[in-house]
């Protein structure tokens, strides 16, 4: 099982039980997300037959072919590696650099994220030559998580990897959704919305998902690429405007997009599309797996239990107060449900970033929640990222509670000032209540837990 760490501090942040049950609670929703277990329980095999998603699969008479990218792509690889045992021919299996390299068969590439590298692009030219080459009798598996966005790029003709880098860091930078981002990645890379099987429409197509973004929705996971897109050049400008980057762009984006407009291009392949009744797109796992084991593990140690959300966006620093706040209602009035109680909330909150300091949506919302708990005893919020990285912090998330907040203050630190400069991961270096996982080889949202005795 993977460990959750709590970082020491000069203070008592978290120097109790009742941090021992929340990192138990959210060590146990990171397991049922385990991607090589989730794999295994949607995929089995009988001989020469696959089955996933109420579907056969013939093995057969072609090749099978293994195409994996994002932050849970070693496991899912490795899983699907097990039970193909035999009939894999090739593929590729692409990961972000730093993540720990699986052992596999296939060849194992590392390249950027959150921003696409060269190394990106190298891989979104192997998976066209591995396409180019698929015969009509081939099966194609396709292993999707988060992060594979980045992980895989083929930038249109007249963008160039520059240029789509750029317009990825500066939508980011606003504090966009991932929605919107991925309306924009959708028309500007030829691997995004549906693309993959524009390059090889006449094989077998299966394409296993866990998934990374708040409802599920499969057409953003990855940017879509086995997936229908509902978005249009309309929308990609829309976005830019709306987050006033249109001018900012590189004028080759603002140029495709506008051509897209004008109807010069053609549009990402939508519902309906044959290139799409040879594909099958299945969900292994998400946030209501890791959501459904947090409960109850908290019910299995004495909480009253309850998921206030699994839809969670919005600005981090904005959600912390509103999570604190419910907290301190817990703490003060015990409502909404007796004490002790667990509450928990899932999903990706954004950070628009003005600052030069460095931390992450998890740290910049337990940061703020803590100024609405300050003074209360028995009471904690932690916050976590499920793959265990947390913007820029090189943590996994924070663990708040009633000392966090006049801790700050002993020190000399100025909470308000650290959030307006994102620079949550000073303050948490210095108070303590760092959460560390390490890469833990999966991604399903952020969770943020609500403790209170």
């Amino acid at each position: 099982m993977r460990r959750i760490l709590l970082q020491d501090g000069p203070g008592r942040v978290g120097r109790d039980g009742l941090a021992d049950a929340a990192l138990s609670i959210l060590e146990a929703g990171l397991q049922a997300v385990e991607p090589g277990e989730a794999v295994r329980r949607t995929v089995r095999r009988e001989g020469e037959r696959l089955y996933a998603g109420g579907r056969e699969y013939p093995l057969e008479g072609g090749r099978v072919l293994l195409l994996a990218a994002g932050k849970a792509a070693g496991g899912m690889a490795a899983a699907l590696e097990e039970i193909l045992a035999g009939k894999l021919a090739g593929g590729l299996v692409t990961l972000p650099a730093g993540a720990a390299p699986p052992r596999l068969s296939l060849p194992v590439r590392m390249a950027g994220h959150p921003l696409p590298d060269e190394a990106s692009e190298r891989c979104g030219k192997e998976v066209v030559r591995l396409l180019r080459d698929a015969r009509s009798e081939d099966l194609v598996l396709v292993a999707l998580s988060g992060g594979a966005s980045a992980l895989w790029s083929l930038p249109a003709p007249g963008i160039g990897l520059a240029n789509l880098r750029e317009t990825t860091r500066l939508l980011l930078a606003s504090g966009a959704p991932i929605e919107e981002i991925n309306a924009v990645r959708k028309h500007l890379d030829l691997l995004k919305g549906g693309g993959m099987p524009l390059l090889a429409p006449s094989v077998r197509w299966l394409c296993l998902i866990l998934s990374d973004v708040v409802g599920d929705r499969l057409d953003l996971i990855a940017s879509g690429p086995t997936m229908p897109d509902p978005s249009r050049f309309s929308d990609a400008w829309r976005v830019l405007e709306r987050r006033g980057l249109l001018g900012r762009v590189p004028t080759a984006v603002r140029a495709r997009l506008a051509d897209g407009l004008a109807g010069k291009l053609p549009e990402t392949l939508k519902a309906g599309s044959p290139q799409f009744e040879r594909v099958q797109n299945v969900c292994v796992a998400s946030a209501q797996d890791a959501l459904d084991a947090i409960l109850r593990s908290a019910r299995a140690r004495g909480f009253a239990a309850a998921c206030l959300t699994s839809s969670l966006q919005g600005e981090a620093s904005q959600v912390g107060l509103v999570l604190g706040n419910i907290l301190r209602e817990e703490a003060v009035y015990g409502r909404p449900l007796p004490l002790p109680c667990a509450l928990v909330a899932a999903g990706e909150t954004t950070v628009r970033i003005v600052g030069e300091g460095k931390g992450g949506r998890n740290l910049e919302l337990g940061l703020s929640a803590a100024s609405r708990i300050t003074g209360l005893d028995r009471v904690l919020l932690a916050s976590l990222a499920s793959d265990g990285v947390d913007g820029t912090s090189g943590v996994a998330g924070a663990l708040v509670d009633g000392t966090t907040w006049s801790i700050a203050e002993s020190l000399g630190l100025d909470p308000d000032g650290c959030l307006a400069r994102n620079d949550s991961l000073a303050f948490f270096q210095a108070v303590g209540g760092l959460l560390q996982t390490g890469w833990t080889g999966t991604n399903v949202n952020d969770f943020s837990l609500l403790l209170a005795q």
